[in-house]
């Protein structure tokens, strides 16, 4: 891995190509070979080059990694309405991805909104994965039945970036609001920033929280329109204690609602992207998953 001029880490010793997949062009790191495949689905405000330490970690181990930089971020398409950002459409996405990779059984780790997805895939179609990791981001069911006045405090921003001038907001003055109330704990804000000062990516990663209001869903569940469902792929979960955005609950109780061998994991210290700040950690815990369940 190294660095452009503009500070944007691209990832040049990993394998990648272009995929078309339901209209958007996708940029997919591919990277390793043989018949276990671990799907790695990064979040906000990353690309698939978040995963570095663990593609490389995984590959070194046997796996093959597909990783894809999600809509929006770094050289996938970045559509500019906000409708194409849906849950179920990103889903579809990646179910495609599978399928023209002719993949039909993988395992997946995700990560904030990567794990948003990864979830609701092994929530929907428990036989297209193994084993699944979820990294800061608890089962959607538990994380919504359990939304009282202090966790909902906690998620102010996922509110914010569905506010109709927020990209204003974040853009002014070199982004300081963004880099200082947003990002603050993020390892590499500085390469972040270079690439939401791209207007359209910086739409691209708010079109997500537009798309998916956290509102809905949390009316949804207290409304009782939908009961919590059981996941029955074998699921680890991994949280940091210096996680300032998602509490520690929402993915510690998960297992709750595990119909398959669940399991628990705290790393003292790091940030929400643990993967980089605490990356060896979290890479002995991920094989260690993969290896033994």
């Amino acid at each position: 891995m190294n660095k452009n001029t503009n500070n944007t880490i691209v990832a040049t010793s990993f394998p990648s190509k272009e995929i078309s997949l339901n209209g958007i062009n996708y940029h997919v790191i591919d990277a390793g070979a043989g018949d276990n495949v671990v799907l790695l689905l990064h979040g906000q405000p990353d690309t698939a080059s978040v995963w570095r330490y663990q593609i490389d970690a995984l590959v070194k181990a046997g796996y093959r990694v597909i990783a894809p930089d999600m809509i929006g971020y770094g050289q996938t398409d970045k559509p500019q309405e906000t409708a194409r950002y849906q849950g179920e459409l990103i889903i579809g996405d990646m179910v495609a991805l599978l399928d023209t990779l002719e993949l039909k059984q993988v395992d997946v780790i995700g990560h904030d909104w990567g794990a948003f997805v990864s979830w609701e895939l092994v929530l929907n179609l428990p036989e297209r994965f193994r084993r699944h990791v979820a990294v800061s981001v608890g089962h959607p069911d538990r994380m919504m039945s359990m939304s009282g006045p202090e966790e909902v405090k906690e998620s102010w921003y996922m509110y914010l970036n569905g506010q109709p001038d927020t990209a204003s907001l974040y853009a002014a003055k070199d982004g300081e609001f963004f880099k200082h109330f947003i990002i603050p704990t993020h390892p590499e804000i500085d390469e972040v920033w270079s690439r939401m000062q791209n207007p359209s990516a910086l739409n691209g990663m708010l079109n997500w929280d537009r798309a998916n209001q956290m509102s809905s869903f949390y009316l949804a569940m207290v409304s009782g329109e939908s009961e919590p469902r059981k996941g029955q792929v074998p699921t680890l979960g991994i949280w940091s204690s210096g996680d300032t955005y998602l509490w520690e609950d929402q993915i510690k109780t998960s297992g709750a609602l595990m119909d398959a061998d669940w399991r628990y994991e705290r790393i003292e210290g790091g940030s929400h992207w643990v993967m980089l700040d605490r990356a060896q950690e979290v890479n002995a815990l991920i094989l260690d998953w993969l290896e033994n369940n």
